[in-house]
Protein backbone atom coordinates (compact mmCIF):
# COMPACT_ATOMS: atom_id res chain seq x y z
CA UNK A 1 0.00 0.00 0.00
CA UNK A 2 1.58 3.55 -0.69
CA UNK A 3 -0.16 6.51 0.94
CA UNK A 4 -0.61 9.81 -1.69
CA UNK A 5 2.07 12.63 -1.35
CA UNK A 6 0.87 14.31 -3.41
CA UNK A 7 -1.91 15.73 -1.14
CA UNK A 8 -3.74 15.35 2.43
CA UNK A 9 -7.66 15.98 3.78
CA UNK A 10 -7.52 16.36 7.61
CA UNK A 11 -9.71 12.88 8.77
CA UNK A 12 -9.28 10.83 5.43
CA UNK A 13 -6.14 8.57 4.63
CA UNK A 14 -5.43 8.38 1.10
CA UNK A 15 -3.78 5.32 -0.47
CA UNK A 16 -2.86 3.45 -3.90
CA UNK A 17 -3.00 -0.20 -3.26
CA UNK A 18 -0.10 -1.37 -4.73
CA UNK A 19 -2.02 -4.52 -6.87
CA UNK A 20 -4.48 -2.94 -7.69
CA UNK A 21 -7.05 -2.51 -11.48
CA UNK A 22 -7.29 0.03 -14.10
CA UNK A 23 -8.44 2.91 -14.27
CA UNK A 24 -6.57 4.65 -12.30
CA UNK A 25 -7.95 5.96 -8.53
CA UNK A 26 -6.98 5.82 -5.29
CA UNK A 27 -8.81 4.79 -2.18
CA UNK A 28 -10.01 7.40 0.41
CA UNK A 29 -11.52 6.23 3.71
CA UNK A 30 -12.56 8.02 6.94
CA UNK A 31 -12.18 5.23 9.22
CA UNK A 32 -15.37 3.36 11.30
CA UNK A 33 -17.92 5.47 8.74
CA UNK A 34 -16.78 5.06 5.06
CA UNK A 35 -14.21 3.50 2.42
CA UNK A 36 -14.75 5.21 -1.72
CA UNK A 37 -12.47 4.84 -4.71
CA UNK A 38 -11.88 8.17 -6.18
CA UNK A 39 -11.47 7.92 -10.18
CA UNK A 40 -9.06 10.76 -10.48
CA UNK A 41 -8.96 10.90 -14.58
CA UNK A 42 -12.73 11.22 -15.06
CA UNK A 43 -15.50 13.53 -14.26
CA UNK A 44 -16.86 15.01 -11.43
CA UNK A 45 -20.21 12.87 -11.85
CA UNK A 46 -18.63 9.20 -12.00
CA UNK A 47 -15.44 10.08 -9.40
CA UNK A 48 -16.67 8.82 -6.38
CA UNK A 49 -17.65 5.17 -5.94
CA UNK A 50 -18.38 3.41 -2.73
CA UNK A 51 -16.77 0.18 -1.67
CA UNK A 52 -17.61 0.02 1.88
CA UNK A 53 -18.59 1.35 5.64
CA UNK A 54 -21.86 1.79 7.74
CA UNK A 55 -21.97 5.52 6.94
CA UNK A 56 -21.99 7.92 4.11
CA UNK A 57 -19.43 10.27 2.56
CA UNK A 58 -20.40 13.62 3.80
CA UNK A 59 -20.56 16.04 0.94
CA UNK A 60 -17.95 18.46 2.29
CA UNK A 61 -15.83 15.30 2.03
CA UNK A 62 -16.85 14.39 -1.06
CA UNK A 63 -16.04 17.66 -2.57
CA UNK A 64 -12.52 18.04 -0.90
CA UNK A 65 -11.85 14.55 -2.62
CA UNK A 66 -13.14 15.67 -5.81
CA UNK A 67 -11.68 19.11 -5.75
CA UNK A 68 -8.00 17.57 -4.66
CA UNK A 69 -8.47 15.01 -7.33
CA UNK A 70 -9.24 17.80 -10.18
CA UNK A 71 -6.36 20.14 -8.98
CA UNK A 72 -3.85 17.28 -8.45
CA UNK A 73 -4.39 14.86 -11.61
CA UNK A 74 -0.76 14.57 -12.81
CA UNK A 75 0.62 14.50 -9.99
CA UNK A 76 -1.88 11.20 -9.36
CA UNK A 77 -1.09 9.84 -12.26
CA UNK A 78 2.67 10.26 -11.64
CA UNK A 79 1.88 8.12 -8.50
CA UNK A 80 -0.13 5.48 -9.91
CA UNK A 81 2.26 4.77 -12.25
CA UNK A 82 5.07 4.52 -9.67
CA UNK A 83 2.98 2.79 -6.75
CA UNK A 84 0.82 0.81 -8.62
CA UNK A 85 1.57 -2.46 -10.55
CA UNK A 86 -1.85 -3.97 -12.74
CA UNK A 87 -2.22 -6.82 -14.59
CA UNK A 88 -3.77 -6.43 -18.18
Amino acid sequence: MGKLNCFRIEGVDCWFWSRDHRPPHFNAKRRGEWEVRVFFMTGKASMIERVRGPGRISRAHRNALIDMAEQHREDLLKEWEKKVRYDD
